[in-house]
C-alpha cells in the first residue's frame, strides 16, 4: 500500500489545483496574457468563502461570492493594463499585493478554520471510511465530476459568440479591432473569468484542508506554470482544437505534476526543495521544447 499513498495524494492535490492551472493556462494561451493575479485571487477566494461560511451564509451562496471576488481581482489587473497601459506583469504584481492585504483584512488574521462546517466533500466522507489506508477514492471521483462539468461549460462558453470574440481578441488583437471587437473589454472580461476559476480552486482546497490561510497562494504561480508546461508536452496538440487542447493539457498537467511531486517526496526529496525542483523542471521542459523547435526550423530551412 505504500506506493498507493503518494498516488492518492498527488491525484487529489492535482484535481484540487487543476482550476488554478486552468486559470493560468486559459489566460496565457487564449488571451496572450501572462496573468500573475492567480497567486492573489487563489487565497482571496478562500478567504471570502471562509468568512461568509463561518458567519452563516449557505455554502452554495458563499462559493459564487468567493469566485466573484477572484473575478474582480482579475478584472482589476486587466483594467490597470488597458486603462493605464501598465506592463502585464506589473499589473498582476500590484493586484497580488492588494489581494494579500484584502485577504488579511477580510479574515481578521492570517488564517481561519472551517472544521465542523459543511463542505462539498461531506457526501463522500462516510463512503471513504470503508476504504483501506485512508485512500480518497470517492473524493477524487467527486472532483473529477466537478472538472468534467466545469470543462464542458467552459468549452461551451468558448464556442459562443462572446467566447469567439474573446479568443479572437486574445490571439489576434489587430484583426479583432478590424472586425469591430472591443479588445480591452474582452481582455478584462477574460481575466475576470479565469480568476474566478483560480478563486474556486482556493475554495476547494480550503474546504478540503479545513482552513483558509493568507499564505496558501504562495507558490501557486510556479506550480501552475510547471503543470501547464508538462501537460502541453504530454498531449498531442494537433488532435484537439486549440482551446480544448489548452484545457485538457492544464488538467492532465496538474495531476501529472502533483503525482510526480508526491513520489519525489516519498523517495526522499526535502519539501523545502520543492520550489527549486519545480523551477528546474520547468526550465528543462522549456529548454527541450526550444531545442526541438530549433531543430525543426533548421530542417525546414535546409
Amino acid at each position: 500500500m505504500s506506493w498507493i499513498v503518494p498516488l492518492d495524494i498527488g491525484l487529489l492535490m492535482g484535481l484540487l489545483l487543476a482550476w488554478a492551472v486552468l486559470a493560468l493556462a486559459l489566460g496565457f494561451r487564449l488571451l496572450d496574457f501572462p496573468d500573475l493575479t492567480v497567486e492573489g485571487s487563489f487565497p482571496l477566494g478562500a478567504a471570502v468563502f471562509a468568512v461568509l461560511h463561518r458567519t452563516g451564509v449557505p455554502m452554495l451562496l458563499s462559493i459564487p461570492c468567493a469566485m466573484l471576488a477572484g473575478g474582480l481581482a482579475g478584472a482589476l489587473t486587466g483594467f490597470l493594463h488597458v486603462r493605464f497601459r501598465l506592463n502585464k506583469f506589473l499589473s498582476g504584481i500590484i493586484v497580488i499585493a492588494i489581494a494579500y492585504s484584502l485577504s488579511l483584512r477580510i479574515m481578521g488574521g492570517s488564517n481561519i478554520g472551517l472544521l465542523g462546517l459543511s463542505s462539498v466533500f461531506d457526501c463522500v466522507e462516510r463512503l471513504e471510511e470503508s476504504l483501506p489506508g485512508g485512500v480518497h477514492l470517492w473524493t477524487a471521483l467527486l472532483l473529477v465530476g466537478f472538472l468534467l462539468v466545469g470543462s464542458t461549460l467552459i468549452l461551451g462558453a468558448l464556442a459562443t459568440r462572446t467566447g469567439l470574440r474573446l479568443r479572437v481578441a486574445g490571439s489576434n488583437p489587430n484583426y479583432a479591432r478590424a472586425l469591430g471587437i472591443n479588445v480591452p473589454a474582452n481582455l478584462v472580461l477574460g481575466l475576470a473569468a479565469t480568476n474566478c476559476l483560480a478563486a474556486l480552486s482556493g475554495v476547494l482546497l480550503a474546504m478540503h484542508q479545513g482552513f483558509a490561510d493568507v499564505g496558501m497562494g504562495q507558490g501557486v504561480l510556479i506550480l501552475a506554470l510547471a503543470a501547464m508546461t508538462i501537460g502541453e508536452r504530454l498531449l498531442p496538440e494537433k488532435r484537439l482544437p486549440f482551446h480544448a487542447f489548452v484545457l485538457v493539457a492544464a488538467v492532465v498537467g496538474s495531476v501529472a505534476y502533483q503525482v510526480v511531486v508526491a513520489y519525489a517526496v516519498r523517495v526522499g526529496l526535502a519539501p523545502t526543495d520543492l520550489k527549486l525542483a519545480t523551477a528546474v523542471m520547468v526550465l528543462a521542459v522549456v529548454a527541450l521544447r526550444v531545442s526541438r523547435d530549433g531543430n525543426l526550423l533548421s530542417e525546414v530551412q535546409q
